[in-house]
């Protein structure tokens, strides 16, 4: 059977799903990859096996133009590679991948990874989107979706019938082996910012608290990790970010391509204040199972992580004192109580962000379109 992944960006094929295709690969199945190739170091981490079609897609761009371009180059790649089945990931391929699919009669499935800005925002971009999300839905098998509310939010809008929705409660899953537990024992204290850095994920909160928590604690210090979006509308500047650094209230450290040398690092917290419209985080999933202690908001997609004073703390969206008080109760623990956080958020990501769970809902779905076979 031909397995076609089509996303819009090959970040996502080389981290979030590289299991699920190893999996199929392992199961007999020709994979094939279609996604923008302007990333080498991604391409490096593809398996061989693995065919990979490279196309030009414009994820912000709203051009008729362009869009109606990248339908066309996925309507002539599906022609071409007769996939027995689609799964398309992130707005563009999933509208406009929908589409093409259903124009072949080939059945796939959507991934609805988070609402993302089209269903956080009103204006006539977001409009245009939801209605071409809403229109494309009805050309696919499937839904996924990765948390409770934008489960709700699918149905309530009609974006899909109830029967093609797919609530993964676990997320993407994290592989235990490939995540595996630190210990996290350390005299200081490193609060880490993982995401891109755009308002939503809370990047402004995370320096608000850390300048609240550096005239009170000697032993704490604040990593910025991650790209800088200059795309996304309204985005973090870099002008912004280098006036944080040198007024020694953070350090960025850019992007990593293994994350586990952030993860493994001892006296780390993952602190992600987001209040984007999450399916559900993948840093801070990852984070749990390397047994890192979390301080996340309380919004679906990222509350699913932390068990308030369990794990780590969860606190209010938008709200600098409520994450700047979260920290200082970290910094305030006992080194017994704060390795017990670290216990706990492996035990949980054991539990429920397991990835052989992810893989039978993805082979269920390919059982489900051949029976049999």
């Amino acid at each position: 059977m031909k397995i076609l992944l089509n996303n819009n960006n090959l970040f996502g094929f080389a981290v979030f799903r590289i299991d699920i295709i190893n999996h199929f690969i392992e199961q007999g199945h020709q994979v094939v990859l279609v996604g923008p190739g302007n990333n080498p170091e991604h391409i490096k981490r593809l398996p061989p096996q693995a065919k990979l079609i490279t196309i030009k897609v414009n994820r912000t761009s709203a051009s008729i133009a362009d869009n109606l371009s990248y339908l066309k180059q996925l309507y002539r790649i599906f022609k071409k590679e007769k996939p027995d089945y689609i799964f398309n990931f992130t707005i563009k391929p999933n509208v406009y991948g929908a589409l093409a699919a259903k124009l072949q009669g080939i059945p796939n499935s959507c991934m609805m990874a988070g609402l993302g800005y089209a269903f956080a925002h009103n204006d006539f971009k977001s409009k245009v989107a939801r209605a071409l999300y809403r229109a494309s839905m009805r050309c696919t098998q499937h839904v996924m979706v990765l948390n409770e509310s934008n489960y709700n939010t699918v149905i309530d809008k009609r974006l899909a019938s109830k029967d093609k929705v797919i609530w993964m409660k676990g997320g993407e899953g994290v592989n235990g082996e490939k995540y595996p537990f630190y210990d996290n024992t350390a005299d200081n204290v490193t609060f880490a910012f993982i995401a891109r850095l755009i308002p939503e994920k809370g990047y402004r909160e995370f320096v608000g608290a850390a300048r609240i928590i550096k005239e009170k604690y000697s032993n704490a210090q604040f990593d910025v990790i991650g790209d800088i979006d200059r795309k996304y509308p309204n985005a973090v500047t870099d002008a912004e970010i280098d006036s944080d650094v040198n007024n020694g209230y953070i350090n960025y450290l850019g992007t990593f391509t293994d994350m586990l040398e952030i993860y493994g690092r001892p006296g780390t917290v993952i602190t992600i204040p987001s209040y984007y419209s999450e399916g559900l985080n993948r840093s801070l999933m990852e984070a749990c199972s390397c047994g890192k202690p979390i301080i996340t908001t309380s919004i679906p997609g990222c509350k699913e992580t932390v068990i308030d004073g369990v794990n780590g703390y969860m606190v209010k969206p938008r709200d600098i004192t409520s994450l700047a008080d979260a920290m200082a109760r970290y910094l305030d623990l006992t080194q017994e109580q704060k390795r017990q956080m670290s216990l706990e958020s492996r035990n949980l990501a054991q539990q429920r962000f397991n990835i052989n769970d992810v893989i039978a809902v993805y082979d269920d779905i390919i059982a489900k379109a051949y029976p049999g076979a």
